[in-house]
């Protein structure tokens, strides 16, 4: 059993869905891939510990350990592992790069990065089961060393955040897309099956026709971090409110004024103290604009805030 604060001083990562489906892609094909771990950093660094990359055998990447400046050093030492077998760590020490002999970077930092293969003669491990891990659970305990040095490194595995957005009017795409945007796994649902084939999401993000009558089940299955209520139609948005009040889900969004609110609120059958700390009506950090672009920007803006003040 981990203690209560035991994690508190790990560093910790949150994966994105595009890693994972990058992942899933190639391993689904038998095709190798490099795994590129933030071991440790020291300084100003683009990405810290915990922060992790692949590589495929074409030298695609997703994720990154810098702004760009070092993936391309990265892709071609992958490739050689790829052909080889043989994990390598490296170290990119900046503070002294200068802009005639060193990458011109000027960062000020430095990072020690492990890489090694993943291949289905390996079960694509320690990845895939890191992946098996987080399917049931929202974080895991991930320890990594160094091939060649001492370096060990510890950190807290997050999973791709799961937003739910609840309604399907052309107001939700620019939130989908913003989400998708992020590495959020987005999952937008409907009782209206005309919204949702008229909607136009990217295609990570699901889109799916649900009766109200089986919203319950629709959250429960989804172990959703956050659910975005904006359906705009009151006697939907009750039902989901009446769900969501008893709902493992941290954050509660409705969209539209205070007042109705209130009376949604009010109308539902649930405890006083159902959504204490969990609802935030009218969702959105105000910062101004209109639209529904501006509405979601908004949105989005307050979820990423809470998403990484919980870590």
């Amino acid at each position: 059993m981990i203690r209560p604060g035991a994690l508190d001083n790990l560093p910790k990562t949150v994966l994105t869905a595009a890693l994972v489906r990058f992942f899933e892609a190639r391993a689904s094909a038998g095709e190798p891939l490099v795994l590129i771990t933030v071991l440790a950093t020291r300084g100003s660094t683009y990405s810290k510990t915990g922060t992790q990359v692949l590589v495929d055998a074409t030298g695609r990447y997703e994720g990154l350990v810098s702004g760009g400046c070092l993936e391309q050093d990265l892709v071609d030492r992958s490739l050689r592992v790829i052909a080889t077998g043989e994990p390598q760590s490296v170290e990119y020490d900046l503070f002294s790069d200068d802009e005639v002999f060193g990458l011109g970077i000027g960062c000020d930092g430095a990072m020690t990065l492990s890489l090694q293969r993943l291949d289905a003669a390996s079960f694509y491990e320690p990845f895939a089961g890191m992946l098996a891990t987080l399917v049931d659970a929202r974080s895991t305990v991930v320890e990594r060393a160094a091939p060649v040095g001492a370096v060990v490194a510890r950190f807290q595995v997050h999973r791709p955040r799961r937003v739910l957005v609840l309604g399907a009017g052309k107001d939700v795409e620019p939130l989908a897309r913003l989400g998708n945007a992020l590495g959020w796994q987005v999952t937008v649902a409907d009782h209206r099956q005309g919204h949702v084939e008229r909607l136009q999401v990217p295609a990570a993000c699901e889109a799916r026709c649900t009766p109200l009558d089986q919203a319950d089940e629709l959250v429960s299955a989804g172990q959703f971090d956050a659910v975005i209520v904006m359906s705009h139609q009151l006697t939907s948005d009750r039902r989901y409110l009446e769900v969501l009040a008893k709902a493992d889900v941290p954050f509660v969004g409705l969209l539209g004024p205070k007042a109705r609110r209130a009376r949604l609120v009010a109308e539902i059958d649930a405890d006083a103290n159902a959504f204490e700390g969990r609802l935030r009506s009218p969702v959105g950090m105000k910062i101004g604009g209109q639209g529904p672009a501006a509405i979601a920007l908004e949105v989005v803006a307050e979820l990423q805030q809470f998403f990484s003040q919980a870590l």
